[in-house]
């Protein structure tokens, strides 16, 4: 019986990945202030207008966090290619709710301000992150992506996206398809395209050889399908609004995958849609490295007011086990809000590089 897998990724330039930036900027500003800061921002993107909303709480009575949003903004288009023929400056519009962090708030910071599911997986080995195959290789050939497209600024643009679809069978693995689209300025032909994307995907996928077998040895360049729907010129906020947030799945573990709650991006890490996802993914991982299970999924159930999860649970190989099963596995790290904080060290991270290159990938950071 052979297993599909299935995923995508998009590139900086995406108009969703551009907000979500936007927001973990002012998340890593506010930390890096002050690590209990409270922070729930949203951005959206349109056009030559990046819209600003949310809360941000950081600093002793009396102090003010000077946060400078349009250089912020300005800096995170620059970064995701937005110079040259493809510069935009977009104004600034904001709602955003900027002040200290009062006493009151920063004694409760240690619990749940909300009700949230929060969801950690893990599968196969370190050579994929224990990530799944395909959300694994979305990313990577991301990273190839993005790279042809600095090299080639000229004829490419910063938005752009990848799916890849392929099949495992007794443990081989085989490609289907690999769907890329890519910005592109009016002028240039499939041929070109061609030219200047397909030989670095096909040493993207040489750089898979040792990671997945079977896969590298499947490849055929007519697996790749490039911007399918026909000219990609208009891209970017000029050819569709950007949500931050709104890339759920890619942010998780693809869509084969459960993923609980809300979004990562735009929230300080003592909120648990974060602190407990990375916890979960944290734990799911011990359990396929240290006990050998093929794979696990974890659940963390919080409640408000409450500093630790309701429920904990896990479906390992198919088969649910309770918090007590778990512990019998595997040392349970402690649980609380600010006991995962700090031993997570999530003070000290800056998140706009994990917007980019996926917040559970980094086994050592969080395994």
């Amino acid at each position: 019986m052979s297993v599909p897998h299935i995923a995508e990724n998009v590139l900086p330039g995406h108009p969703d990945r551009l907000a979500d930036a936007v927001v973990e900027s002012l998340v890593d500003a506010a930390v890096a202030h002050d690590p209990e800061a409270l922070v729930g921002v949203e951005a959206a993107v349109h056009r030559k207008k990046v819209f600003v909303t949310g809360r941000i709480a950081a600093g002793p009575p009396g102090s003010q966090l000077q946060i400078d949003l349009t250089r912020i903004v300005h800096g995170v288009f620059r970064n995701a290619g937005y110079t040259g023929r493809w510069e935009i400056l977009p104004e600034v519009l904001s709602d955003l709710d900027l002040g200290p962090l009062d006493d009151d708030e920063r004694g409760i910071r240690q619990f749940s301000e909300d009700q949230n599911i929060v969801v950690g997986h893990a599968e196969g080995n370190k050579n994929t992150d224990y990530l799944p195959p395909a959300c694994y290789v979305a990313g990577r050939l991301r990273e190839v992506l993005s790279r042809v497209r600095e090299e080639h600024a000229d004829r490419l643009g910063p938005d752009g996206k990848l799916l890849v679809r392929f099949l495992e069978s007794e443990g081989e693995f085989a490609w289907e398809r690999c769907n890329v689209s890519i910005q592109h300025v009016p002028e240039t032909g499939y041929e070109e395209l061609h030219r200047l994307v397909l030989p670095a995907f096909e040493s993207g996928v040489q750089l898979l050889k040792d990671k997945l077998p079977g896969l590298h040895e499947s490849w055929d360049p007519e697996k790749l399908r490039l911007n399918g729907a026909g000219i990609f010129s208009c891209g970017g906020p000029n050819g569709d609004n950007g949500l931050s947030g709104k890339k759920l799945i890619v942010d998780h573990f693809g869509p084969c995958v459960p993923i609980g709650g809300g979004a990562l991006c735009g929230k300080d890490p003592h909120k648990v849609d974060r602190v407990g996802a990375l916890r979960a993914r944290q734990i799911a991982v011990a359990l396929v490295r240290d006990r050998g299970v093929r794979e696990a999924t974890v659940f963390l159930s919080y409640l408000p007011g409450e500093e630790k999860p309701d429920f904990v649970s896990a479906k390992v190989d198919g088969e649910w086990w309770d918090v007590g099963r778990i512990q019998q596995a595997i040392p349970l790290p402690d649980l609380s809000i600010e006991g995962s904080f700090r031993n997570l060290e999530l003070g000290e991270v800056r998140w706009v590089p994990f917007a980019q290159d996926g917040y559970f990938g980094a086994v050592g950071q969080w395994g």
